[in-house]
């Protein structure tokens, strides 16, 4: 996030009065301190006017949040009955949050598959 608010030429302070969010947030969230919730992703990339993607690309420099690895998992068929079980269990506010970062993975996984 630090990376696109400074090509942005934005402050903390901008970018807090500009997302509804406080510069304290803005900093523990850039600093490693919090953890980003689905909202707060949303309202600092509107107050950046980029898409919720962007955070998750690598430039020459930086790695992206999210991992290219692709690890080896137990097969599909067992993870996604593991994940219903989960999911299942969750509040719907949580299950939906974690359904956005899973489309927003699939997304870019699918973007580098077709620029690779």
């Amino acid at each position: 996030m630090r990376r696109l608010r400074l090509k942005a030429g934005f402050t903390q302070e901008e970018i807090a009065l500009r997302s509804g969010l406080t510069q304290g947030y803005i900093n523990h969230l850039e600093m490693g301190k919090r953890n980003y919730t689905q909202k707060s992703l949303e309202l600092i990339a509107d107050a950046l006017s980029t898409p919720v993607i962007d955070f998750f690309k690598e430039d020459q420099e930086h790695k992206p949040a999210v991992s290219e690895a692709e690890p080896v998992y137990r097969d599909k068929k067992a993870i996604a009955k593991e994940l219903l079980i989960i999911i299942k269990d969750l509040p719907e506010a949580v299950a939906g949050h974690y359904l956005t970062l899973m489309k927003i993975e699939r997304d870019l996984l699918r973007s580098q598959r077709l620029s690779g």
